[in-house]
């Protein structure tokens, strides 16, 4: 059974094999290696230790160094150079509360012998997962649900989940993080824990959160310093590997960022881009003065429609549920040409936007607070207007959540309750069957608290998801130097003004970086992130064709109508639910 679910993913680790079985047969635990800290067998899983602990652990503990040093005072004696033993010997000195000592992206199962106990955790952010579900009287568990299905678990589309993607474009449930796609099949969800005695009880329990309580009172130089100096440590440390590192390359501020740390600590830096030909929103030109700066061995990687097509399916494997843009091929694209040229591991600068304010959406937010605090609102108003060619309002709507949040939120909520608008296309029946009862969507007076949620509840996690499923398709990792808990711990305690300095987004980072990087990045005013033309492709001939057949099959099901626009998603549900 553990060789079959192993098997079934075994684009995460093509390296080495690993299975082991407790001696009262109750507990079986299996590992896929990809080899990138320690090489040698000393680091091979699962991994036992003292002949107490055995753990199949999936990630990276990037401060494992330092752990280990700390550890060696307390005795410990270590056989291997792995961060895996580094995991063990720490949850022996301290428990559970071995969590708050990592730095890193992990999923983990440690089963402890002396308590007959396994030990489950999932790091801060989402950036390896986990899925879990009980089947036939056990639990099982894996890093993608593929895994799940090779020991038999069924597959039981979640249509609740359909639903709020094609009317909310949403792949997560803002409301119930466990919950995905698929019936019975949930996730261990982002910084928490269960320790699991075998009683078919999965009890989820957080072992951090995040603060938005403003506590520091740094002016924006020294705030922007500081920022640089943790942001360095966090490269500095995913910089750690026994094999190729290289960087994504988008040609924006947050992984030209990246690069240009990464070139000052490494001296040949191979740089990926996905490129689009003729596209309005390809970003050569900043790619290249990136590129050229940094004097890094550079990749551009074409993506157009033609190589898509006979991709959707492959992409779709490996994502296992519904993604909303082709971007999603883009990436898969970039991270597959590194793959080619040997670089087993990708430095990538996704996080930034969520921590710092980086999307055009965060400027309300932050306008509101201002409001409240009777700041100065039409300057910041012209600010934003000048250097994002972005416009804010205030209307009558607007006013009421701002001065009374407590009445604007009763009368949506009475509102939806009454009479939930049927989205446009949406099939009658299917809307009423699984329209959820809350709203997916929430409201926030201030910066801080929404940025809070689209790191740590809605937004990040996605981004996370596709980041590791396109990167493991191709059997190499990728790590996130802005996903560094103390950075974004002192970013959450400074004063929000910080974030929107001068009505520039991300402001303390493109003032910490200012003499790193060419200005035309640092202030670039537009923002186009790692975007596609995917509208375009959805309409090309191929695609129109999978199109008409993926609406005749929504509609037949009575999911969509006629009416229903959004080619890709069609296409996308369509294919999801006949896979």
């Amino acid at each position: 059974m553990v060789q079959s679910m192993t098997d079934a993913i075994i684009h995460r680790g093509p390296d080495a094999h690993g299975a082991w079985v407790s001696e009262h047969g109750k507990v079986a635990l299996g590992h896929r290696r990809l080899s990138i800290i320690d090489l040698t067998e000393g680091g091979a899983q699962p991994m036992h230790f003292l002949e107490k602990f055995t753990i199949t652990f999936n990630g990276e503990i990037y401060n494992y160094i330092e752990l280990r040093e700390e550890l060696k005072t307390h005795g410990y004696v270590f056989k291997s150079d792995s961060d895996t033993e580094v995991i063990l010997a720490a949850y022996n000195q301290w428990g559970i509360h071995c969590l708050s000592h990592f730095d890193g992206m992990f999923s983990f199962a440690l089963y402890d012998q002396q308590k007959d106990q396994l030990f489950f955790a999932r790091d801060r952010f989402g950036e390896k997962p986990f899925y879990y579900a009980f089947y036939n009287g056990s639990l099982y568990f894996a890093s993608e649900m593929k895994a799940l299905w090779a020991a038999g678990v069924p597959k039981s589309h979640n249509m609740r989940m359909v639903y709020t993607y094609l009317a909310n474009d949403l792949v997560e449930n803002p409301n119930d993080q466990r919950e995905t796609f698929y019936e019975g099949i949930f996730k261990l969800k982002s910084a928490h824990y269960c320790l699991y005695t075998g009683n078919n009880q999965f009890n989820q329990i957080a072992y951090w959160q995040l603060n938005t309580e403003q506590r520091l009172d740094l002016s924006f130089s020294d705030a922007a310093i500081k920022l640089r100096e943790l942001l360095e440590t966090s490269v500095q440390r995913r910089l750690r590997s026994d094999v190729p590192v290289g960087t994504s390359l988008s040609g924006g501020l947050d992984s030209s960022t990246i690069v240009g740390l990464v070139s000052g600590n490494q001296a040949k830096n191979h740089t990926f881009s996905a490129r689009f030909p003729g596209f309005s929103k390809d970003e050569g030109h900043y790619i290249h003065l990136v590129s050229q700066q940094f004097e890094t061995v550079h990749h551009d990687i074409i993506v157009n429609e033609e190589e898509l097509l006979p991709e959707i399916d492959k992409l779709l494997f490996h994502q296992e549920e519904p993604f909303q843009t082709g971007s999603i091929f883009a990436q898969y694209c970039v991270y597959r040409e590194a793959r080619k040229n040997n670089v087993i591991v990708m430095l990538d600068g996704q996080g930034a936007d969520e921590i710092l304010g980086g999307y055009d959406k965060d400027f309300k937010f932050y306008l509101r607070e201002l409001i409240k605090k009777g700041g100065d609102s039409q300057k910041f108003i012209r600010q934003i207007q000048e250097n994002h060619n972005y416009s804010l309002s205030v209307d009558s709507r607007e006013r009421l959540n701002i001065y009374a949040p407590g009445i604007y939120k009763a009368i949506s909520k009475v509102k939806n309750s009454i009479s939930p608008t049927l989205p446009t296309g949406i099939n009658k029946d299917f809307f009423n069957q699984h329209v959820p009862r809350q709203s997916p969507f929430h409201e926030f007076g201030d910066l801080k608290s929404m940025l809070r949620h689209e790191l740590t509840n809605q937004g990040l996690e996605k981004l996370l998801k596709f980041a590791d499923r396109n990167s493991m398709a191709n059997s190499l990792e990728v790590r996130l130097p802005f996903l560094y808990h103390e950075l974004i711990e002192f970013v959450f305690s400074l004063k929000s003004e910080l974030f929107l300095q001068d009505g520039w987004s991300k402001a303390i980072l493109r003032q910490g970086v200012n003499d790193l990087l060419p200005s035309e990045i640092t202030y670039r005013k537009d923002k186009i992130g790692f975007e596609a033309p995917h509208d375009k492709w959805s309409k090309s001939e191929q695609m129109k064709s999978l199109f008409d057949d993926a609406q005749s099959h929504l509609i037949r099901e009575n999911i969509i109508s006629n009416d229903y626009s959004n080619r890709w998603k069609t296409i996308i549900a369509s294919k999801f639910l006949n896979a």
